[in-house]
């Protein structure tokens, strides 16, 4: 299990001939280096023969060194591409930005995407991670590739690159990211169950942690308590029974009341205590400690649409679950622990220990995105924490906690809507 990192030497003093103004005319937002606040990268601009233009390749270490480094949004903007481009070009997992002015960032070869088309997303947010995937074929070493463009006809569109104000010093320059207190947007989309089987649902403002609706709670049952729970989307939510019995709710309404359609089964041996969905799918469950990950095909899956990626590891002996991103879940102990875990496949993933006690209050752990923790106490209390970097492996920028609420909320199960916060 690796735990990096490579670091460039900060470049402290710009030379006077490379500190380019952006001219007045130029309509851009205030673009920052695409990586967290205070990390310091090295961006090449000539050394792929791919390039045609203005474009940037970043690293900081070594290229094995940045695999899963995070990559941020560079300015405030709203996500127009979130996905893997075949063989249609070399960029591979591709997140696209439109940012005021008609100006388009380009950020390539993701090896995890934390965002979806449509999403809005804050200066800074996380958006993924450092990667090397491509075309199949394309065989390259993990660095970001990124771009700036406005208008169409390409190449002539790729712009070139200002970080702080100030022009990149083509071909290469060092710099260290002032991509700070970006914050979050978004709200966190809740549900519940009750302990007679009724479903509830409630919404918090992410960045500021105040409840905007609810709780709405549904007059029917789902005609058991469920043992575990998973949200799916908006109108979609996994459950199983105490029996083992898997099933989909498809939720109708949530605004003024909360109903839905009589579960649907989807199949037994479902024995799991804990479920986490991370928005990109897959389903995590554990059961006796031993962690298992589920391929989730479409938005309503059925029975044939969930199927074993088969067992991660043993001895994963949580007391909360939940997914913070593509394949990086957060959990709690009994024993007072906050620990990250990144998965990869079959025996392969990393633990990381956030913090080492006080985390035993939490009955259940949220998490919509973007690093905002939600964590609910046996007082019924839900209190708020905002992790500035949720893929770093530290819990030294973990802040909080603020009070949603101090009491009310009564669920025996809770699970956010994954990838609703950036």
């Amino acid at each position: 299990m690796r735990v990096h990192r490579g670091i460039v030497a900060t470049v402290a003093v710009v030379a006077a001939s490379m500190a380019v103004t952006v001219p007045a005319e130029a309509a851009a937002p205030l673009f920052q280096l695409p990586f967290p606040c205070g990390q310091t990268w090295r961006g090449d601009s000539d050394g792929s023969s791919a390039h045609e233009s203005w474009e940037i390749d970043f690293n900081r270490g070594s290229g094995a060194d940045d695999l899963g480094d995070p990559v941020v949004a560079a300015a405030a903007g709203t996500v127009r591409t979130a996905a893997h481009q075949g063989s249609a070009n070399g960029y591979g997992n591709l997140v696209k930005i439109e940012h005021a002015g008609g100006y388009f960032t380009y950020y390539a070869h993701l090896n995890t995407m934390a965002v979806r088309e449509g999403q809005s997303v804050a200066r800074g947010a996380t958006i993924g991670s450092v990667g090397d995937t491509s075309k199949p074929g394309n065989d390259i070493s993990p660095h970001l590739h990124y771009e700036v463009r406005l208008g169409s006809g390409y190449p002539d569109n790729i712009q070139p690159a200002y970080f702080d104000g100030v022009r990149f010093g083509y071909p290469d320059q060092a710099l260290t990211s002032r991509n700070c207190g970006g914050g979050v947007a978004g709200t966190a989309f809740i549900y519940g169950t009750t302990s007679d089987g009724r479903l509830t649902y409630t919404t918090v403002n992410a960045a500021t942690g105040d409840r905007t609706h609810g709780a709405v709670v549904s007059g029917a049952s789902l005609g058991f308590a469920p043992k575990a729970m998973a949200t799916v989307n908006f109108n979609t939510i996994l459950v199983t029974s105490p029996a083992g019995q898997l099933y989909r709710v498809d939720v109708i309404t949530n605004n003024t009341s909360l109903t839905f359609a009589a579960p649907v089964p989807l199949g037994g041996g479902w024995t799991h205590d804990l479920l986490a969905y991370d928005g990109r799918g897959s389903l995590y469950g554990i059961a006796d400690g031993a962690m298992r990950r589920y391929t989730v095909s479409g938005a309503k899956p059925g029975a044939g649409d969930i199927t074993s990626d088969g067992l991660i590891d043993t001895g994963f002996t949580l007391k909360t679950l939940t997914a913070t991103g593509q394949d990086w879940l957060l959990g709690t102990t009994s024993g007072g622990e906050l620990l990250s875990y990144r998965i990869r496949g079959a025996g392969d993933w990393t633990r990381y220990e956030l913090r080492s006690s006080t985390w035993q209050v939490f009955g259940h752990l949220l998490s919509a995105g973007g690093g905002v923790y939600f964590g609910h106490n046996a007082e019924g209390g839900l209190l708020r924490y905002a992790d500035a970097n949720p893929y770093d492996g530290s819990g030294a920028d973990l802040r909080g906690p603020d009070t949603v609420d101090a009491q009310g909320w009564t669920q025996v199960l809770l699970s956010a809507q994954p990838g609703t916060v950036a």
